[in-house]
């Protein structure tokens, strides 16, 4: 008769389970620093897919890390950055507010194609007090008027008569002249805006995760193993 006496059970026990201890901890790490890369990637992404991106769109990614109890990360837009990036990624309808979606008419835009912050306040001040500055005036094709000109009128408000049935609230400049003309500067549009999806985020993910996945745990297990205790 052969035996084979096993002997240190208990020690082949406290070795296996610490290394599912450590094979926890390796994983919670390399998918923390998985998304981490995820988040990384995301603002040059943006800057492929979508027209000047703000550097606040940029920097509204946020990592919530993995850990041994609770081997997920999670990564994505905080929900300013989401509000409205939520269309470029998945499309859909926007439905207006009570005052409407915002859009531009004639109008000089920012560095990155948006309504600079606070102009339509300031816009809607100098409607109703009938005064403009320079500087708003050089945004509405104002700044520079030959002596004599007559002044520039804004007109805040819904226009109505014949062939304004359908205009929308607005902030409009009027032209001088018989007769003259109302142009829009910034418009309220109160339809719901319909919109395609343009940036793919989840296929943006999936390629990070696919190339920094293995090289991340490989890295984050030998991290492990060598401390382990």
């Amino acid at each position: 008769m052969i035996k084979v006496a096993m002997i240190g059970l208990d020690a082949v026990k406290r070795t296996v389970a610490n290394l599912e201890k450590q094979t926890r901890y390796a994983t919670a790490v390399a998918l923390t620093r998985t998304a981490k890369a995820v988040k990384d990637a995301m603002p040059a992404a943006l800057e492929r897919d979508l027209d000047r991106p703000t550097p606040f769109t940029k920097k509204g990614l946020y990592v919530k890390g993995a850990k041994p109890g609770h081997l997920v990360a999670e990564v994505g837009f905080m929900d300013r950055q989401a509000s409205y990036l939520k269309y470029q990624i998945a499309g859909g309808t926007r439905t207006p507010t009570a005052r409407g979606i915002r859009l531009p008419g004639n109008i000089q835009l920012n560095s990155f194609g948006n309504i600079p912050k606070g102009l339509t306040d300031k816009l809607k001040a100098a409607a109703q007090s009938g005064q403009l500055s320079k500087a708003i005036g050089k945004r509405i094709g104002a700044g520079d008027r030959r002596k004599g000109a007559a002044p520039i009128q804004l007109f805040y408000g819904k226009p109505t008569g014949r062939g304004w049935d359908k205009a929308p609230m607005g902030i409009w400049r009027r032209t001088p002249g018989k007769p003259g003309k109302l142009v829009p500067v910034i418009v309220f549009e109160d339809t719901p805006a319909r919109y395609q999806p343009r940036f793919n985020f989840h296929r943006e993910a999936e390629r990070v995760i696919r190339s920094e996945w293995d090289r991340q745990f490989s890295t984050a297990f030998a991290e492990a193993m060598r401390t382990a205790r």
